[in-house]
């Protein structure tokens, strides 16, 4: 299949807000219009640099948009107490903002695109899998392709009904929605699914918070999954 591209050129630029949508809860999903030659790696993030109290503050997001998108998208799960989050929960159409990027090195490993590739995520941890899973289904990827999302409960979930809409039409991708909190009896771990799925020659990409993260690697790896196969990326 295709690889993916070289390293886009680094931008710092003043966007204008475009849409605000309110996906789940606690969680925004904001498109910000790029310059025209604006382009990422599926799994790279961008800063935003706000201004609060006359001080500047940067804070990083994974890069939510579709591989081959028009514009910057992001999955922003609003905390009412930290610093950041209640500005940006302010954001209207219309508003401008100061972003840098893209950035980071969680992206698909070249040698992953031989192989069986699993994902797991929790709650905003599946943003950067979005446009993973969309450059592989776009580009011809034949091997399989699992994902495992975890959420609180239903109405927690993200892009659930994007994720369906693929395992529809593309016999080599599994979805794994996986919910906490469940009044119903499926009530259950992402660690619990991997279990069941585990996939001895496969890539690994875990991301979402570190107890999360470093409780799924410690569980690959005493599974036998070598650690130059375990990809992750913690947001906190």
């Amino acid at each position: 299949m295709e690889e993916q591209t070289e390293k886009p050129k680094l931008f710092r630029y003043k966007g204008t807000v475009i849409d605000v949508q309110t996906i789940a809860p606690t969680v925004k999903h904001i498109v910000i219009d790029t310059p025209t030659d604006f382009s990422f790696i599926p799994g790279q993030f961008v800063s935003l640099i706000l201004q609060k109290e006359g001080k500047e503050l940067r804070r990083s997001y994974s890069i939510a948009s579709l591989s081959d998108g028009e514009h910057l998208e992001l999955c922003i799960k609003i905390l009412k107490e930290g610093r950041a989050t209640p500005l940006i929960d302010m954001f209207q159409v219309g508003d401008s903002v100061e972003v840098m990027g893209p950035l980071g090195r969680f992206i698909l490993n070249e040698k992953s695109l031989q192989k069986d590739i699993v994902f797991v995520a929790t709650g905003t941890g599946i943003t950067p899998f979005r446009p993973m899973v969309d450059f592989l289904l776009k580009n011809g990827f034949s091997k399989r392709i699992i994902l495992i999302a975890g959420y609180k409960t239903e109405e927690d979930r993200l892009y659930h009904h994007e994720f369906d809409s693929h395992v529809q039409k593309n016999k080599n991708f599994l979805y794994h929605l996986v919910l906490s909190r469940s009044d119903a009896q499926e009530k259950e771990h992402v660690q619990d699914v991997l279990e069941r799925t585990l996939v001895s020659d496969a890539d690994y990409y875990i991301c979402g918070l570190k107890e999360m993260v470093f409780g799924v690697k410690e569980l690959l790896l005493q599974k036998g999954i070598p650690p130059e196969n375990v990809y992750f990326e913690r947001y906190d």
